[in-house]
């Protein structure tokens, strides 16, 4: 806990903690820690080490996005305090903590009627998050997005990397066919690691949202490609829910066209960065499940000859609607 200590005096100062616990999940190289202090409140403890100018203006923008979003979401953390240390070698923000379970360990455990309930209420939480739409600096969803993935498309080219199983040409042929899709947006704020690991559940219900470290701006239906990476294997009815709660219960052609299109962008993205993960760790175990994921979003959408993926149509021809308030 030695960040920690560097800050000690001055957390305490603004939050009176009688208890510290350190948090250890998630891949986040933040150091994360829960304060106790006097009476009911909790406090989140986020540290960012090292910390030049650069990384300090990117962390208190963060915080102050999370403060913004408050307007539109009480679902969220609340953004209390940002510092930095006395010998500016770390900062740090205190956030509201959000009592309940990762959603990811719960929602096994439920029924599917109540994961699905449980997928509607995210779906309509983030749709209020995205209300909040890009600054005027913010240079458009096209253009970034389309110069990011070129950038890991070189990077996969350096890896070396193969898939087994699918036709990675032919996945690449079917994005940069799908590129227009990606003009004419209004850019919003995007979470970009919403999933049920970032979902907190409190007493069977939708809690809230956690972990904005990976926020951007740019197309909200970009939003839903975790869906296809992580959700979908976590919980099918969670996943249909988060969709329809979303859309409201009509998902338009438009939704499924630019669903499956960031699903089938994803998949460069997500061998870099696994290759990147194991050659830092050591380790082959990320490189496995990015093979298990590309794998599985491929057969979901029968290589990309269809844009709804078969869980979402095997759910609902089943007989499966999504539960709770009138959508």
């Amino acid at each position: 806990m030695e960040s920690f200590g560097k800050i000690r005096e001055q957390v305490y100062e603004l939050t009176g903690f009688v208890n510290v616990q350190e948090i250890r999940e998630g891949y986040s190289d933040e150091r994360k820690y829960l304060l106790t202090p006097h009476g009911d409140e909790k406090y989140l403890l986020r540290i960012t080490e090292p910390a030049n100018e650069d990384i300090i203006q990117r962390k208190r923008a963060e915080f102050d996005v999370i403060r913004n979003l408050r307007r539109y979401s009480d679902k969220i953390p609340d953004a209390k305090y940002f510092g930095i240390s006395k010998d500016n070698d770390l900062c740090f923000m205190i956030l509201s903590f959000i009592e309940g379970v990762n959603a990811e360990q719960c929602l096994p455990d439920f029924c599917d009627d109540m994961q699905n309930m449980i997928g509607v209420s995210a779906g309509k939480e983030l749709k209020k998050m995205h209300s909040l739409k890009a600054p005027a600096w913010y240079q458009g969803w096209y253009e970034t997005k389309k110069r990011k993935y070129a950038y890991y498309l070189r990077a996969l080219r350096e890896c070396n990397l193969k898939t087994e199983g699918i036709d990675l040409d032919a996945i690449i042929t079917y994005v940069e066919s799908g590129m227009d899709l990606m003009k004419n947006v209004e850019s919003s704020f995007q979470h970009d690691d919403f999933h049920p690991g970032n979902i907190i559940v409190n007493n069977e219900e939708f809690g809230g949202v956690i972990d904005f470290n990976r926020y951007g701006w740019g197309d909200p239906v970009h939003e839903f490609y975790k869906t296809a990476h992580f959700s979908r294997s976590v919980s099918v009815p969670f996943s249909v829910g988060q969709i329809d709660g979303y859309t409201g219960g009509n998902v338009s052609k438009e939704f499924w066209k630019k669903y499956s299109f960031y699903a089938a962008m994803s998949i460069v993205p997500d061998m870099v960065w696994s290759y990147r993960y194991s050659v830092r760790t050591g380790t082959t175990e990320q490189i496995q499940r990015s093979q298990k994921r590309i794998q599985l979003i491929v057969c979901d959408h029968d290589g990309f000859e269809q844009e709804i993926p078969l869980w979402y149509e095997e759910y609902r021809d089943a007989g499966n609607f999504s539960s709770g308030p009138s959508l």
